[in-house]
């Protein structure tokens, strides 16, 4: 057996070094650091290491993790301080098998754990096994992250994959397939209270749940831990986009069901060979800023998703689409205003840390309108610590009740104006709002039109113009698909309607 001592306090090394080569059996290696030491593992891979944790260059943790992807079946014992005793038990996490205390340690013990370790080996070999369940998964998934970053090539994945028996490289995926990211909502807090906070724990259970549902679909596909609270889900030799939707509604319910846990998919990502896997995973993670801009639990085709607007001053363009801001706004028109500004950022679909700054454009246009937005509210912004663009507008949500804005409406109108809203982009007639609310036509377009200021459906006719305007200018989109977008039919109608509110032609305008 082969047995190397990395510490980079020479006297200590020397001594462990002395210890074990009075031994039978044994070639003793030493290095000096955790890079010295796979620079010589590479030469003559040892059986069994005993590594200190901190060291300069590389340390005991990162050598740990390196071995783990390039030489899994070494057996690692950690020399460790009183004071490192927590870093210890994280080593041990990391793939380490056991720790040794320095202050503690005597040759009988080195002795005793190197005989454990060597019994254990040799089983393992007997049996021809190297690996149970869970470090096959950790292996694999460290294969995939050292892949994805850039630290080995195709030629090296394989030849790793073939040795130590990974399969889901070396099949399935020359084919035409897809896959999608898996983002798990409320990860941290279940992590904390299923698994008293081990992250690598609910991992597990995570995936082993996911592998269990994707693998009947086809044996080769599995699930990679992305980092944090992703997960890429292959769906190999997938090209129907239908049938790969049906696939993640499947994910999204096993998830929930068994679980308890919500989950947002961006789905429908086509690749075929392992560097377009690779490339594409890379550029899902850009992608993955639209989840910010939709609702929990939500499904984002990866196709559909826009390309972010970074360049707009968007106190003009505010001004453009509400017209001018010396006039006082009046508080009827303030909930439309909120929702066509956050309506605005969800186009854009601008880097969720601009966002912050883009709200603050907002209260600064409100201010000039003749609101004086109170301190607490804009205190609350810079505070919070957004997961989803909704996050902030319930902030301006409270304030509108505090400014008891729901209390100068009847309630059938609030709530004829949140339907408004929410669905001004598919057809939506007068009946339909009226049935929403449990009015009849006539009481309805009296109490809306004494209230708003004018009827039912002008009030829609003008939002959808405004929601039209924002996509005419911050989208490529041909007019044919904006007017889909928000709800008109007719191209013709259309432009007579733009032209007659802002007083130009919507192509002009774009």
């Amino acid at each position: 057996m082969n047995v190397m001592i990395v510490d980079d306090e020479y006297a200590i090394r020397n001594h462990m070094a002395l210890m074990l080569r009075g031994i039978d059996g044994l070639s003793v290696m030493e290095a000096a650091n955790g890079q010295d030491a796979l620079q010589k593992m590479e030469l003559l891979l040892p059986n069994i290491v005993l590594t200190d944790i901190r060291m300069p260059v590389m340390d005991g943790m990162e050598l740990i993790r390196q071995s783990q992807m390039r030489h899994p079946d070494v057996w690692f014992i950690v020399l460790s301080n009183f004071a490192e005793f927590e870093l210890a038990q994280k080593a041990v996490e990391y793939g380490a098998r056991s720790y040794l205390l320095k202050a503690t340690i005597t040759k009988d013990i080195v002795a005793e754990e190197v005989d454990r370790a060597i019994l254990h080996l040799n089983k393992a070999a007997g049996n021809g096994l190297k690996f149970d369940p869970n470090e096959i998964l950790m292996v694999q998934n460290s294969l995939f992250s050292e892949r994805l970053n850039g630290h080995i090539h195709n030629a090296e994945l394989l030849r790793r994959a073939e040795r130590l028996s990974v399969s889901v490289f070396m099949e399935g995926f020359h084919a035409p397939s897809k896959f999608a990211v898996m983002e798990i909502d409320t990860f941290d807090s279940w992590t904390k209270n299923k698994f008293s906070g081990r992250t690598d724990l609910a991992i597990y259970a995570l995936i082993n749940l996911v592998r269990e549902t994707i693998k009947r679909w086809n044996k080769s596909n599995e699930l990679f831990h992305l980092g944090d609270n992703r997960f890429v889900v292959l769906d190999l030799a997938e090209s129907n986009e239908e049938r790969h939707t049906l696939k993640i509604e499947n994910i999204s319910n096993v998830t929930k069901q068994y679980l308890g846990l919500d989950a947002s998919f961006l789905i429908n990502i086509d690749f075929s060979g392992m560097d377009t896997f690779f490339q594409k995973v890379l550029k899902s993670r850009l992608q993955l800023v639209r989840f910010f801009y939709e609702k929990k639990a939500c499904v984002v085709n990866a196709k559909h998703v826009p390309t972010p607007v970074v360049e707009l001053d968007l106190y003009s363009f505010l001004q453009s689409v509400e017209g001018n801001s010396n006039q006082i706004l009046q508080v009827m028109a303030l909930p439309g205003l909120i929702e066509t500004y956050f309506e605005l950022l969800r186009h854009l679909c601008r880097p969720p840390v601009s966002v912050k700054s883009d709200i603050m454009t907002f209260i600064q246009f409100i201010e000039k309108t003749g609101f004086a937005v109170p301190a607490a509210l804009k205190s609350e912004v810079n505070q919070l610590r957004a997961s989803r663009l909704t996050d902030y507008k319930l902030i301006f949500i409270e304030w509108l009740g505090e400014m008891d804005w729901y209390g100068k409406h009847r309630e059938e109108i609030t709530k004829a104006l949140a339907f408004i809203h929410d669905r001004y982009a598919i057809k939506l007639t007068l009946e339909d709002v009226c049935a929403h609310v449990n009015l009849s036509r006539s009481h309805l377009s009296k109490l809306f039109k004494e209230q708003q200021g004018v009827s039912v459906m002008k009030y829609i006719e003008t939002y959808r113009l405004k929601q039209a305007r924002l996509l005419l200018r911050t989208t490529s989109h041909p007019i044919s698909i904006i007017i889909e977008m928000v709800g008109i039919t007719d191209v013709f109608y259309f432009s007579k309607l733009y032209k007659k509110h802002f007083g130009i032609n919507p192509s002009k305008d774009r």
